[in-house]
């Protein structure tokens, strides 16, 4: 997507997005005062308001009443319209009625609206007031012989009240702790600004207007959670845990604003990391001391312990913020997790994952923003306003990109660049390139602070040199470094520095990365003395001038980023504390000019990791020892060997030399004891395979793809260890003996290999996917594999029979792909494919096949069907729907099938290209599955969102059919003979859930070579591209010889129809469809014809669409769209007997499950929930019975 569409999208939603402010409403009172006019008016309250007073806090007592109000209205208007109220009990407080009453509703409003309640214990015991002795108990007794039986209610709210109100910290005016009354006041005041500023959303600055509302509901959720699934015996504790600059603090900070007021005892301990080290530990525990309990107290563990008891039965909310060390948590959480009453918070916010595992009961992850968010947090600090300023888009769009999420550098950005001019902008973005923003890297600093020499190390050769790199392999690396790698890449990743991909490689944030790179550049002026370098000009010139000293120990250069590089003979010959090399060329790119003069001298004894692309060497230096060398990488080099005799290389794990046209045999490695992978693919030259590669037991990978004078591949041993082994295209391939109790996958398509010994599938238990492309005679033992997963029989003269098949599918339960591309001797009936419940790709292209079993659309997860070139196929007997499936033994499906297929179990590609023997019934059924599946397809999108997915999932989704064909189908009402169609959208409707494209592409030469694409660009009426452009990309689109007619299901043009629409924009849209050749060109040839679909829910009425509308049919060659409403949608006699059909289905398969269910009494809970989740998961079931 462009920048302009991506500024369009977030503008978009910026526009219509409601901000709520964090629990904050205006109200007419910062303070109301509750207290006996007799004992207090004229002395203590009449000093306790001025002092309010003169920090401008507006105070309410009952005085300021007028002649005739009400005064129970009055006051409970008040009591309502105030932030905060002080309670002032004194002696005779509870003989007063009406202070009896505002004190409920005092306390009623703390729980209702948040209403902040501070006690004074005005020459009164607490004791008295919580127990209701002395006085209280004396007025408490007269209350109850007055009221007599009347209203025993009232009086035991009054004593409820007293209890609680006396539980709340506050302030007791007899404390040793206060000189004098004046003292006292002025407590109260600086306690009651604290509160009244936290509760002020003058803390809440800007950028808590964008993102602050959405962690506070969460941190709720968390919390209610808690209080819900557990027993709460103990205190709650929260972690909020993020890298630097996420605003962890600010979110914290919130989320206490809003709900202190619940609690009797509150602190916000805020920067204990940098207290700590200012003050010490000890005086932020005297300082929390005080802030619970208002006691002054200087370090005494004993007394601190005495005092904190006084924290039983009162309710305690504790922020601990920017913790980062262990004794930190302890020493501040310790004791009041042993004494606060089990209904307690300890809110904690940290960078370090460590100190939260143990300890707290839920952990709240911050993640970076999205684009959309950070675009509007960074225009309210640059503009303020939510919308980047015209002539402003792209600029705004590259200082989002660099920030990349974090909330820090997006207001540090914004606000640097507030009132600037556009050349002001360009200049400051280009310098971050070169000196990163000093506010953001110390920000982000502290992380690395914290962290001991090994694990900076670890650090920063990560940022330099591994970002994207597989964790295990860096972590060997940097083991043989010394480094300790496996515990600190996990301090790393406890710490926010770097994250661990789903795929097992290491990331690292942009800014953080800056960060890494930015110590190493801070240390030395001189790039000739710095330890690591990748900085594409000083690596140049180190290289070409000869200039590296023995400080460098890393290095790293793109190789497609430059033009020339000149290496002499003793280019590396001072480096020689070098322990990383990388020259390298990324994938897809081109290298520039190496130019090399002599032959290299020397390399570093000390390399543990060599990467050269495209290497001149045909041999490494004689006097290199490769011992430390863990990974050696040379991929399309000119190596002829790597080195003579035999080296050391017991460190030695992986092996890249790919591509290496020369290289004719590998060294004797019988000393590389820990050798996992090797890949020797694209030697054309290599004879032989040395025999010591199989002497390690360690050996998992050996990739030999397209070695074509390689004629044998042997090992006498045999080996524990190996899981892949590839020989694609080794075509010189006769003789293959190798055998492994492990292998999980075996390639060896396109070889010599005319058979294959039987006694190699007793070793293939494991097997998972099998490729015997071009195999001609099949050997016993191939169709009986019980683990496979993924077989390709491709361009075989093998006779498949119906043995075969009938064997196949019997043993290889849980197939999910298969691959019978021109077999031409496909002799066997296909009926039995559809017991493969799990296939999600079956590809029959330029088989023998005639005739298609009845159901094969009908399983569950067939993602892909490709009959191309099938001259023979004359009819496709697709049902009209599917059919429920059977799985009895669903529970090991779980154990097997990847996560990839139940994804892609909405995403279907069926290809019938080239297949000119289709009989007109067959299209037209092909057709109606087409409109059947789409439609399956946008109801599942539509649920997905509707239940608020915050993925869109809809646009993984996709139907795409191709067949032979010169006219667009009746199904698309919309059609013209133009490449454009436009459609007007007047009014919303509540029955449309998506569109189908269709377009006719004719016979043409320009399409003979593959990379041919079908494009589809939607437009708004000005002209602005509409989201990204769609395509069709696959050899469908190539070689045809007859028209075809392509229809895909697309849900991103519709979700982009859907949200222009409710932003108000113009309604007139377009779509413009045109295909471009291999190169990306557009080609001269127009579609002869293209269309569109409305799905609308009117075809499917039991499902629940989207507000869109329905378009009706102008036989214009520009379709013209007119939209109207439909009040309501009546179930149709075919769906009901469509329902009906299904329930039936639904109760034969329970009957069956509960059969399997006896066979397996074992473990028949597991089965049944299993099962259970099965039907649920069913999309069958969600069509029908949403």
């Amino acid at each position: 997507m462009n920048s302009n569409s991506n500024l369009q999208a977030s503008q978009r939603r910026s526009g219509t997005a409601k901000h709520k402010m964090a629990s904050w409403s205006p109200r007419k009172y910062d303070v109301f005062i509750s207290f006996r006019g007799e004992d207090v008016r004229h002395s203590f309250v009449s000093h306790l308001r001025p002092a309010l007073h003169r920090d401008s806090i507006e105070v309410f007592v009952d005085d300021n009443l007028h002649k005739g109000d009400e005064v129970w209205p009055t006051l409970c208007q008040a009591i309502h319209a105030s932030h905060l109220a002080i309670v002032v009990f004194s002696q005779n407080y509870a003989e007063s009625k009406w202070c009896m009453k505002e004190l409920v509703e005092i306390l009623h409003c703390r729980k209702t609206q948040g209403l902040v309640v501070i006690p004074v214990f005005y020459e009164v015991d607490p004791s008295h007031v919580r127990k209701h002795s002395g006085t209280y108990g004396q007025a408490i007794a007269e209350h109850e012989t007055c009221f007599g039986d009347k209203d025993k209610q009232s009086i035991q709210d009054w004593k409820a009240a007293l209890t609680e109100a006396a539980n709340i910290c506050g302030w007791v005016s007899r404390s040793r702790d206060y000189k004098n009354e004046s003292h006292v006041i002025e407590k109260i005041v600086e306690d009651v600004f604290e509160k009244l500023s936290l509760r002020s959303p003058v803390q809440l600055k800007v950028q808590h207007l964008v993102e602050i509302e959405k962690h506070c509901d969460e941190l709720k959720q968390l919390m209610s959670k808690y209080q819900k699934h557990q027993l709460q015996e103990n205190v709650q504790v929260i972690g909020i845990w993020g890298m630097g600059g996420l605003g962890k603090t600010t979110i914290a900070k919130a989320l206490f604003s809003q709900i202190f007021p619940q609690y009797d005892v509150v602190c916000f301990l805020a920067n204990v990391r940098e207290e700590s080290k200012r003050h010490g530990l000890d005086s932020l525990c005297d300082k929390l001391l005080f802030e619970l309990l208002k006691v002054q107290h200087k370090n005494n563990p004993a007394g601190s312990t005495f005092i904190m008891k006084r924290l039983k039965n009162k309710k305690v909310l504790i922020v601990l913020d920017d913790v980062d060390s262990s004794d930190q948590l302890d020493e501040l959480s310790r004791e009041v997790l042993i004494h606060a009453d089990p209904g307690s918070k300890l809110i904690i916010t940290t960078r370090d994952m460590h100190l939260l595992r143990g300890k707290a009961h839920e952990i709240y992850e911050v993640k970076i923003w999205n684009f959309a968010k950070s675009l509007e947090l960074f225009c309210l600090h640059a503009f303020k306003d939510r919308l980047p300023k015209k002539g402003y888009e792209d600029l705004s769009e590259r200082a989002v990109k660099y920030a990349g999420g974090v909330p820090l550098a997006l207001k540090v950005l914004g606000s640097n660049l507030y009132c600037r001019d556009t050349e002001y902008w360009d200049c400051e973005l280009n310098k971050l390139m070169k000196c990163p923003n000093e506010r953001i890297q110390n920000v982000l600093q502290v992380s690395y602070d914290g962290l001991d020499y090994l694990q900076k190390n670890v650090f920063l050769d990560i940022a330099f040199f591994f970002k994207g790199e597989d964790k295990d392999s860096v972590i060997r690396i940097l083991d043989a470094c010394g480094f300790c790698a496996t515990s600190g890449v996990k301090v790393l990743e406890d710490k926010a520095l770097i994250t661990i991909s789903y795929s097992g490689t290491i990331q690292i944030h942009d800014l953080i990365q800056e960060m890494g790179l930015n110590i190493v550049r801070g240390g030395c002026k001189d790039p000739n003395k710095r330890s690591r370098l990748r900085e594409i000009e000083e690596v140049s010139a180190v290289l070409e001038n000869k200039t590296g000293s023995d400080i460098v120990e890393g290095i790293k250069l793109d190789l497609s980023q430059i033009e020339d590089v000149h290496l002499n003979a003793d280019t590396f010959h001072m480096m020689t504390s070098l322990r990383f090399l990388r020259l390298y060329v990324p994938s897809g790119k081109k290298s520039g000019n190496v130019h090399h003069f002599g032959v290299l001298s020397k390399l570093s004894a000390k390399l543990r990791y060599l990467e050269w692309n495209g290497c001149f060497l045909k041999s490494l230096p004689e006097t290199f020892f490769a011992k430390m060398l863990v990974e050696i990488r040379m991929p399309r080099s000119h190596v002829i060997e790597l080195w003579q005799g035999v080296q050391d290389v017991a460190n030695l794990v992986r092996i890249d030399l790919s591509e290496c046209k020369h290289l004719k045999n590998l060294p004797d490695l019988s000393k590389a004891t820990g050798l996992k992978w090797v890949n020797l693919s694209g030697c054309e030259s290599l004879l032989a395979i040395h025999p010591s590669v199989f002497s390690s037991d360690t050996l998992e990978t050996l990739i030999l793809d397209g070695c074509k004078k390689l004629k044998s591949l042997k090992s006498e041993k045999h080996l524990t260890s190996l899981e892949k082994i590839s020989v694609n295209g080794c075509t010189s391939l006769r003789e293959f003996s190798v055998t492994s109790d492990s292998i999980t996958s075996l390639d060896i398509s396109s070889t010599g290999i005319q058979k294959l010994d039987t006694s190699l599938f007793w070793y293939l238990k494991h097997l998972k996917s099998l490729n015997v492309h071009g195999l001609r005679h099949a050997p016993a033992g191939l169709f009986n594999l019980e683990d496979l997963v993924e077989l390709r029989i491709c361009n075989s003269k093998l006779e498949i029979s119906n043995f075969m098949l009938f064997c196949l599918f019997e043993s290889s339960k849980f197939l999910q792909l298969l691959h019978l591309k021109d077999c031409c001797n496909l002799c066997g009936s296909l009926d039995r494919i559809i017991s493969g419940s799990f296939l999600y790709e079956i590809r029959l292209d330029g088989s023998s096949v005639k005739t298609l079993p009845d159901g094969i659309m009908s399983l569950e997860y067939l993602r892909t069907l490709t009959l191309e070139d099938c001259r023979k196929l004359r009819s496709v007997p697709f049902h009209p729907e599917p059919i429920m499936w059977e799985c009895p033994t669903y529970r090991r499906l779980r154990k097997t099938i990847s996560s990839d297929a139940m994804i892609m179990a909405n995403r279907k590609f069926i290809s019938f290209k080239n297949c000119v023997a289709l009989d007109e019934p067959s299209v037209h059924r092909i057709v109606r599955k087409f409109k059947y599946l789409s439609e399956r397809v946008a109801s599942k999108n539509i649920s997905e969102k509707r239940y608020g997915a915050n993925t869109k999932i809809y646009n993984y989704n996709f139907v795409k059919v191709c067949f032979p064909g010169s006219r667009v189908p009746e199904v698309f009402k919309y059609r013209t003979t133009d490449s454009t169609i436009t459609i007007d959208l007047p009014s919303l409707r509540s029955d449309i859930m998506g569109l189908s494209l269709c377009a006719v592409l004719p016979h043409s030469r320009v399409l003979k070579n593959l990379g041919a694409k079908i494009w589809c660009q939607c437009y708004l009426e000005d002209g602005t591209k509409l989201g990204a452009a769609t395509t069709w990309y696959d050899e469908a689109v190539s070689g045809l010889i007859s028209d075809h007619v392509f229809i895909w299901h697309d849900s991103s043009h519709f979700d982009n129809i859907v949200e222009i629409y409710r932003t108000g924009h113009e309604r007139r849209v377009s779509f413009e469809i045109y295909v471009t050749n291999g190169m990306g060109e557009r080609v001269t040839i127009a579609t002869r014809e293209c269309g569109i679909c409305l799905i609308s829910g009117q075809d499917r009425p039991l499902l629940n669409p989207l507000n869109f509308g329905v378009i009706e049919h102008d036989a214009t060659a520009t379709a013209t769209a007119t939209w109207y409403f439909s009040e309501q949608c009546s179930c149709s006699r075919d769906c009901l007997v469509g329902v009906l059909r299904y329930l039936w289905r639904l109760i034969s398969c329970v009957f069956k499950i509960f059969c399997c269910c006896n066979k397996d009494r074992q473990e028949s809970r597991s089965q049944n929930e299993v099962n259970e989740q099965l039907l649920l998961e069913s999309d069958d079931f969600h069509d029908h019975l949403v």
